[in-house]
């Protein structure tokens, strides 16, 4: 089973290429240094991927996604690096 399957936000699952592509996120697979680790994304709890969802989709800061996962705000950012996600800048 499809670890991200029921965990979708119009459709699309969350923290996903898909989202990426359909262009829910503030960055573009063409601007990235390195590609987001999808597969790394999909194996984190369903709490953590909403978090950095909300994160990617420019909803929410970086402070606040943590929260919203659960984790100290270290343990989330060591997270969103090991996954690749871009840092937004204020």
């Amino acid at each position: 089973m499809d670890v991200r399957e029921g965990v979708e936000l119009k459709g699309i699952p969350l923290a996903s290429e898909e989202a990426m592509r359909a262009g829910l996120y503030w960055f573009r697979e063409e601007e990235l240094v390195e590609p987001i680790d999808w597969d790394y994304l999909a194996s984190l709890p369903v709490r953590v991927r909403a978090a950095l969802d909300a994160y990617m989709r420019g909803e929410v800061s970086l402070g606040k996604a943590a929260e919203l996962s659960g984790l100290g705000f270290v343990e989330f950012d060591r997270i969103r690096t090991r996954a690749r996600v871009p840092v937004r800048a204020p």
